[in-house]
């Protein structure tokens, strides 16, 4: 059957599935534009930049960096959201362009990307604790950015996930690393911090291994993963 006699919803399903599943998306995309008219046509729908499997095209960050921030713009404005992440970081880290920067982060965890919010939850808390006071402002906008990876009964498992997932981008982004300006108060309750053998209560999780950590508040719980963060990056 010629291909040019297909309907063009099954051709642009089938590049796309192309985008997701395989392990060089963009170069077999590329191959199939280079084929034919249809195909050409195929590739540009905003379905194959929406199913873009860019988190695989990493090598193209080093090797051809216009190249690569122009697909992950592409991607991004298909609605792909792991691009609106990167891209969101890649703003924010390196170009300085914040606002837009923080845009693209929110547009991704509006439409439930963790790594968003959990990225923008460490943001708020990493410019609240450089001004005095800041960080108990933000509280209530971190725990409502992060509600969807903090609640439920894996709570610690998934926070963990979602942190790995974080800092593996922004080691792979960026050089640069962020320092703390000076070590968050330490908290006068001598068990805050403390390792549990079980679940203790609203406050207690940790994510590392299998151990729980008790915490007195919501501010030393934050602050502990904060610290978690900027220690493994």
């Amino acid at each position: 059957m010629d291909i040019a006699g297909l309907p063009s919803d099954i051709l642009v399903e089938v590049t796309a599935s192309i985008a997701t599943r395989s392990p060089t998306p963009l170069d077999d995309i590329v191959n199939l534009r280079r084929s034919c008219k249809v195909f050409r046509d195929a590739t540009a729908a905003r379905k194959v930049g929406r199913c873009m499997a860019v988190d695989r095209e990493w090598r193209l960050h080093w090797w051809d960096k216009a190249r690569f921030l122009s697909v992950l713009r592409w991607c991004a404005a298909s609605g792909n959201m792991e691009a609106s992440y990167i891209l969101g970081l890649e703003e924010f880290c390196n170009r300085r362009r914040k606002a837009i920067g923080l845009w693209h982060l929110r547009r991704a965890m509006e439409h439930g990307h963790a790594a968003a919010a959990y990225m923008i939850g460490i943001i708020t808390l990493h410019d609240s604790l450089r001004s005095p006071g800041g960080a108990e402002q933000e509280l209530e906008r971190l725990d409502w950015f992060c509600a969807p990876i903090s609640a439920g009964p894996r709570t610690r498992r998934r926070m963990a996930s979602v942190r790995r997932e974080a800092v593996s981008v922004m080691r792979r982004l960026t050089m640069r690393r962020w320092r703390l300006a000076e070590p968050p108060t330490p908290c006068t309750d001598p068990w805050c911090g403390k390792v549990e053998t079980e679940t203790a209560g609203a406050w207690a999780w940790d994510g590392d291994g299998d151990e729980e950590r008790w915490f007195c508040s919501r501010t030393c719980r934050w602050k502990h993963e904060y610290c978690k963060f900027i220690d493994k990056i």
